[in-house]
């Protein structure tokens, strides 16, 4: 049985905070914004194989010497690009839910986010060959255990389930969970059947759900 760690707690400073971090890394400098999107793009047209220093700086406009200047090299590059897009792929919409927003509001932001996620297959192209590499290196899977982490919060956030009393700390870890693992599972199928891909009805069908659990009409 998969569970999320026992020291995770939900806290939407701390996944705000990790997330304007790494915004703020990379949009305070073009030319590694620049670097990202050239990794991003070299891996969804050449595999992770092709992903070499030499490449990434053609492809960017950028010189070799840029990666080591930015990122410390290789290593720093691949583990920004994995927070790219689980950070902004994956949670881009949560910043634009307001806080007072309605149930039907923040569901409607998630639904969105998700449709746009399966309609964007290939910026998901280059995390699936990341991972196969990433989950065999100690620090890049590391990585992604905090970024997934930060991702469920967002998830209670959206719904604003972070604080909601009814519903008990193991309830909100299976929730947030499975919302992260139906985008994912909508980013795998979308690459598979792309470019005839269409997950309205099943999208359709969790909104409702979701709605359901985000104005407490479930039982805990």
């Amino acid at each position: 049985m998969v569970q999320m760690p026992d020291e995770t707690t939900i806290s939407p400073s701390m996944s705000t905070a990790v997330k304007a971090e790494a915004r703020t890394e990379l949009s305070d400098h073009p030319t590694a914004r620049r670097m990202v999107e050239a990794a991003k793009a070299i891996l969804v047209s050449d595999g992770f194989p092709g992903l070499t220093l030499e490449a990434v700086a053609a492809e960017a406009g950028v010189n070799k010497a840029s990666t080591r200047y930015y990122f410390g090299g290789k290593r720093g590059l691949i583990d920004a690009v994995i927070r790219e897009i689980v950070l902004d792929e994956c949670a881009d919409s949560q910043a634009d839910v307001a806080e007072d927003a309605t149930p039907e509001e923040r569901v409607d932001a998630f639904i969105a986010n998700a449709r746009r996620i399966a309609g964007h297959a290939e910026a998901f192209g280059g995390f699936f060959e990341i991972l196969p590499h990433a989950v065999k290196d100690d620090e890049f899977r590391q990585h992604f255990v905090e970024l997934y982490r930060s991702w469920f919060e967002w998830n209670l956030e959206w719904l604003g389930l972070s604080a909601r009393d009814d519903l008990s700390e193991e309830r909100r870890r299976a929730l947030c969970m499975l919302m992260a693992a139906v985008v994912d599972g909508l980013a795998v199928q979308a690459t598979i059947f792309q470019p005839d891909y269409d997950a309205t009805g099943s999208l359709e069908l969790y909104r409702g759900m979701l709605l359901e659990i985000a104005r407490g009409q479930t039982s805990d």
